[in-house]
């Protein structure tokens, strides 16, 4: 007995000894890939050729879905600069990777994978991504899937609850061509727990065929897309109070009124009122009961963006011509649904509308290849 209970404690401290050696192993081996793959990044953003910079991307398309299949590659904090978005979401059910590539004729292509937990397996599972925007007729409209993806480069991840589930929305840029660029509002989610990402999502509040939204415009206009806390301009209805009642109402009444008097017996004799009189008084009374509205400024949590528009009537539809139009629009998740707003004020202050207040700065998009 006492030599099986020698055993079993031997085993038990092996194991032990052995769990550091291996994790040491794995960061070893992941720093391997990052290494190589930080390498090839750098030649698909600054190759000299179309054909360089394809054949590095291929080989980083490769390596990375490699490096991605390893058991616990998912705690691998990934980092290559400031062209690959890494993005995680909160609760760890996936991680999406994207990049774009630019060729000499400046047009983008993006690239991407998606590593997702899959519930029934309790695994981590890989998808590649294509870019298939140029065949995408419908933008707006269309449920994709890995292999038919409208290609974007995310730049943030939005978590959202309603009800106990959970709403991922992804806000993406992607550089086009020489006259236009575009960014994208894309829901993202998981189909019966599973691990195959479905781009588009009905979760626009009374735009029924409206999957994701897109906004491309001139090529080198700015327009903003952030998720932040902001202002909405909120017109908002306030019933007036009504009278109490009582005795010092009754009391007021009696002896305000003198036909009132005359009728109870005290004696008096009134003039009686005009027509015109009683009509002033009833509108008063009218006025008093309609309801009044008031508008104020309110700070919440929305996607803010500018809307853009032709620069000139009847370039509808060409979006080498769209700028933003001055007004800034907003989606305010409620219920589960995306609800837009017109009504939205960014700023840089906590001043009040209508007031000075510095707006907020555009910026370059962050994934631009120069």
């Amino acid at each position: 007995m006492k030599k099986m209970v020698r055993i079993i404690f031997f085993l038990c401290v092996m194991v032990v000894a052995m769990q550091p050696r291996a994790s040491a192993q794995d960061k070893e081996v992941m720093a391997q890939y990052q290494s190589e793959l930080s390498q090839l990044f750098e030649q698909v953003f600054t190759a000299p050729t179309d054909n360089e910079r394809y054949h590095a991307n291929e080989s980083v398309i490769g390596l990375l879905s490699e490096a991605l299949a390893v058991e616990n590659s998912f705690r691998w904090q990934w980092d290559f600069g400031n062209r690959v978005s890494v993005l995680t979401a909160p609760d760890k059910k996936f991680r999406i990777i994207t990049w774009p590539v630019v060729n000499d004729a400046d047009e983008y292509e993006c690239f991407g994978f998606v590593q997702a937990l899959n519930e029934r397996t309790k695994e981590y599972d890989v998808s590649q991504l294509n870019d298939r925007s140029l065949d995408i007729v419908n933008r707006q409209e269309e449920v994709l899937g890995p292999d038919r993806w409208y290609g974007a480069v995310y730049q943030e991840l939005i978590v959202t609850t309603h009800e106990g589930r959970t709403f991922y929305t992804l806000l993406g840029w992607n550089g086009v061509d020489r006259l236009t660029q575009r960014k994208v509002i894309e829901p993202i989610c998981f189909k019966s727990g599973g691990s195959t990402p479905q781009f588009g999502q009905n979760i626009f509040r009374k735009e029924p065929n409206v999957r994701r939204v897109v906004l491309e415009y001139k090529r080198d206009a700015m327009v903003n897309l952030s998720y932040e806390e902001q202002f909405l301009h909120v017109t908002e209805r306030v019933r007036p109070r009504r009278s109490s009642g009582g005795l010092k109402s009754f009391f007021s009444n009696l002896f305000s009124n003198p036909s009132r008097s005359r009728r109870r017996g005290r004696g008096r004799t009134s003039r009686p009122v005009s027509t015109a009189a009683r009509t002033s008084a009833a509108v008063q009374r009218n006025t008093k009961d309609r309801p009044t509205y008031k508008t104020t400024d309110k700070k919440l949590r929305m996607i803010i963006f500018d809307q853009v528009s032709p620069q000139v009537p009847g370039m509808e539809g060409l979006y080498q011509y769209y700028v933003p139009s001055g007004v800034e629009m907003a989606y305010i998740f409620n219920d589960g649904k995306w609800e837009l707003h017109d009504t939205a004020q960014g700023r840089d202050t906590n001043k009040k509308l209508n007031k000075e207040f510095e707006p907020i700065e555009k910026q370059a998009p962050a994934y631009q290849v120069e």
